[in-house]
């Protein structure tokens, strides 16, 4: 199914793009016309045992390719970002891999402290910087976007280190945005809010703590993992040529209201 065409011509790569939102916004990319995905992720299978990413894709009559990527892994994210030449070269990057800890909140450990701020934080930077390197290397303009969260705008005790590690990918982004602008590659942030992933699904203290939340957004509804394919599609077209630096909630008014 083709819903727009506002991606056509260009070459995706998705970091985390085996399962949950880093998948939607892979499907959603080829939905939007993109000429293919490259999807990176520490394993092709989705948490969810569905088809993988790219069987999907492919399914749609889509182009897809699967590259093992640990973005904690300098030599990985160099063959996930070099693999996008199969199809003429990266044009969008989505900094999408990213974790949370059951155990985060005001006693968490230097370890988990650690493998926070090495995966969201540092991996996201990792990626940027091999996605900016391939796209000077092209000489036409590209697209980082780095998925961040609504917990990167405000603070909580049940996840500390999370949001820490958000709230600097935040100003991340703005640093790199500023960075590459001269070399026209526009760097932007969207923070997803409550999003309708397995998560809330399968775990009834979450789904219960999520629901006392959507009673009080604006929409009075979870997002759907499509929704941030959407807005990932749009700031990697050219429609949003002119956006650089933007920090970009998508969590139905959630932020605007708490």
């Amino acid at each position: 199914m083709t819903t727009s065409a506002i991606l056509e011509g260009k070459t995706i790569v998705v970091t985390g793009g085996s399962s949950g939102i880093g998948r939607a916004i892979a499907i959603r990319a080829v939905e939007h016309s993109a000429k293919a995905v490259v999807i990176g992720d520490l394993d092709e299978r989705s948490k969810d045992g569905l088809q993988t990413t790219t069987q999907v894709i492919v399914s749609m009559g889509g182009r897809a390719r699967f590259q093992p990527c640990d973005v904690r892994c300098t030599e990985e994210l160099t063959s996930l970002v070099t693999m996008a030449d199969e199809f003429g070269g990266i044009d969008v990057m989505v900094c999408n891999a990213g974790i949370a800890l059951a155990t985060d909140g005001p006693d968490l450990s230097e370890e988990d402290f650690d493998k926070l701020v090495s995966v969201n934080l540092r991996g996201a930077l990792k990626s940027a910087q091999q996605a900016a390197a391939a796209m000077k290397r092209l000489e036409r303009p590209g697209s980082i976007i780095i998925i961040s969260s609504m917990g990167g705008l405000r603070g909580s005790a049940y996840n500390m280190g999370y949001t820490m590690t958000k709230g600097g990918v935040n100003l991340m982004t703005a640093s790199l945005a500023d960075a590459h602008g001269p070399s026209r590659i526009r760097v932007n942030a969207i923070c997803p809010g409550l999003i309708n992933t397995t998560l809330i699904q399968s775990s009834p203290g979450v789904a219960a703590a999520a629901d006392g939340l959507r009673q009080r957004m604006p929409l009075r509804r979870f997002g759907d993992p499509s929704e941030v394919g959407d807005a990932v599609a749009w700031l990697g077209s050219d429609l949003a040529s002119f956006v650089t630096g933007a920090i970009i909630p998508v969590d139905g008014g959630q932020t605007a209201v708490l």
